[in-house]
């Protein structure tokens, strides 16, 4: 029900809030008229008017009471203030007493109020509604009294009009249920769209942040793994091209060293690959992984050293995966850029609750930590199994990443 519209209004009696717009005006106006018109019809059957200004006072008072039954009802149904309910009420009350007055109790005189039993229904809340209902009664009685001068005629009558008057209500009030559960459904409907709406604009969204982090995921294992192997190919080309003059025997094993790493490279491409068709990455244990991944700088100047502290213990792939990928981004750094003479990778196992991994190499260092896109994916990796990473440099005293992990 629609409330009013004046600001600041009291309404004691009429629906404010929690109940829809009732859309049964058309039906409730066509009933209405085919009883109005149902009763003059009993009426005009049997009822023999004493004069024709009778009979005229009482087809001009049964049209203004069909018609503000009707326009009326529709325009209070819009506006349901209290003067305008209240005035609907008493005016069709009166015309309808003048009615049943004027017909002397012929034909289905009762019927000319019953409809407004349902019209109060529509109109008014809780106790409020039968209000209109207990004065239709009294108003029926007192018309029927002042031609009849006989209260007891007029009683003797209610029993049946109260009877009709509860069938109206009670059916109205069905009819306002089921009106009420179709608003209900239709709203239930219009949620349930929404919500697939956004459903659908959430699996856009996670579709789309799939196919980025599976890019992402595929960048790191390109650039830690294959990056790694082709870095290290090309320093030991660069180094034997640069010695091959003065000592061919050395250069040959430097590129005899290229190619044993182009086929670990083509290798590592392999278990990418295969890692993308299954949910499980074979791999060795983690510290033999990182033993042949220090077994890289053996001929070379740079010195490496693998130490373990605390009873060594293997993690699950995915954590296993981000310390190895950690330890070959800071191994390859150390080569490409640090000018080191000692590498060191320190896997601590000596909290139950945590694994801590620090590598550490004696290089130039550098001022200021700019996060290339290796340091990001060793960071993302972490991010993932819920790791922390810092990192200390400082020009001319090295570099050094430690990395813990739950495990």
């Amino acid at each position: 029900m629609i409330a009013d519209n004046k600001p600041n209004a009291i309404i004691p009696f009429v629906e404010t809030i929690n109940r829809p717009v009732i859309q049964t005006g058309s039906s409730i106006n066509l009933a209405f008229a085919i009883v109005v018109m149902a009763s003059y019809l009993s009426i005009f059957s049997s009822f023999e008017p004493e004069s024709i200004q009778v009979l005229i006072w009482l087809t001009l008072i049964g049209i203004a009471y069909l018609s503000v039954g009707v326009y009326g009802f529709s325009f209070v149904s819009r506006q349901p203030t209290n003067a305008l309910i209240v005035s609907y009420f008493l005016a069709q009350m009166m015309l309808g007493g003048i009615i049943v007055y004027l017909s002397r109790g012929h034909g289905l005189t009762m019927l000319i109020l019953l409809p407004l039993s349902g019209q109060s229904v529509l109109l008014l809340r809780n106790l409020w509604m039968y209000v209109p209902t207990i004065l239709s009664a009294a108003v029926y009685a007192f018309a029927i009294n002042t031609y009849a001068h006989n209260w007891q005629t007029a009683l003797s009558n209610l029993p049946i009009y109260i009877a009709g008057v509860f069938f109206v209500m009670i059916f109205t009030q069905v009819a306002v249920g089921e009106e009420q559960a179709r608003h209900e459904v239709n709203r239930l409907i219009g949620d349930l769209e929404a919500a697939n709406t956004r459903l659908r604009e959430f699996a856009t969204q996670i579709e789309d942040l799939t196919i980025i982090k599976e890019r992402n995921r595929l960048a790191r294992e390109i650039h830690d793994g294959l990056g790694h192997y082709l870095t290290t190919i090309h320093m030991q080309i660069q180094a034997s091209l640069a010695i091959i003059g003065k000592d061919p025997q050395t250069a040959q094993t430097m590129l005899e060293k290229a190619q044993m790493l182009s086929q670990e490279a083509l290798q590592e491409v392999r278990r990418s690959v295969n890692t993308l068709r299954s949910s499980t990455e074979e791999s060795l244990p983690l510290k033999n992984r990182i033993e042949r991944l220090l077994e890289d700088g053996s001929i070379t100047d740079l010195k490496t050293t693998l130490t373990i502290r605390g009873n060594y213990r293997e993690l699950d792939s995915k954590k296993s995966v981000t310390l190895f990928r950690a330890a070959q981004e800071a191994f390859s750094n150390t080569r490409k850029h640090a000018a080191a003479k000692q590498f060191s990778i320190l896997l601590d196992f000596m909290d139950s609750e945590f694994v801590n991994m620090t590598l550490n190499d004696d290089g130039v260092g550098a001022e200021t930590i700019e996060g290339g896109f290796g340091l990001i994916g060793v960071q993302e990796r972490l991010n993932l199994v819920n790791g922390t990473c810092e990192i200390f440099t400082s020009k001319g005293e090295g570099f050094t990443l430690h990395i813990s992990i739950p495990g």
